[in-house]
């Protein structure tokens, strides 16, 4: 994606009724995005960014299909500008790489080329959300979590963490 547009709070029909706007880090096939959708009604997802071809192509068909909100998708977080976004977006979702620090993995944190969070933090400093909601799988918590709390703490983030089950 060369050209970023973004979507205007009061020129898009859609974003009338909206209360909270979301911007989707790794948005997979949208996951995150739908439950907030059925969870608040008034949120809406205005961009997502996701590398993953099959996901980015499974997020254009739930968009196609009204699953989830039209919006551009951006294909690398690495070279995602969250500048533009700063006071477009309420909410920065998502759910980075776990194989840095799952089980299944070979836990190998930040020397793990699929460690995204430091992308993530310059995202979040540079467009700076009211709140963030991230997942990620539960051993992150013993390997580096740390970083992203002490982090997000330097942004200026009140930080909760918990451990759920899909149920909840």
């Amino acid at each position: 994606m060369n050209e970023l547009a973004l979507s205007s709070r009061s020129g898009d029909p859609a974003a009338a009724d909206a209360c909270l706007f979301g911007l989707s880090l790794c948005a997979g096939a949208g996951g995150i995005d739908l439950g907030l959708t059925i969870a608040c009604p008034g949120y809406r997802t205005v961009c997502y960014v996701e590398r993953e071809s099959y996901a980015a192509a499974t997020l254009v068909a739930r968009m196609e299909d009204a699953a989830l909100d039209t919006a551009p998708v951006w294909d690398d977080v690495g070279t995602f500008n969250g500048r533009p976004w700063r006071g477009a977006v309420d909410i920065l979702t998502g759910g980075y790489p776990c194989q840095p620090f799952s089980i299944a993995g070979q836990r190998k944190g930040a020397q793990d080329p699929r460690h995204l969070w430091p992308h993530f933090a310059r995202i979040i400093g540079e467009c700076q959300p009211e709140w963030v909601f991230l997942e990620n799988v539960a051993n992150h918590l013993n390997i580096g979590y740390r970083e992203v709390r002490c982090e997000l703490e330097e942004l200026g983030y009140g930080v909760t963490e918990g451990l759920f089950t899909a149920a909840e």
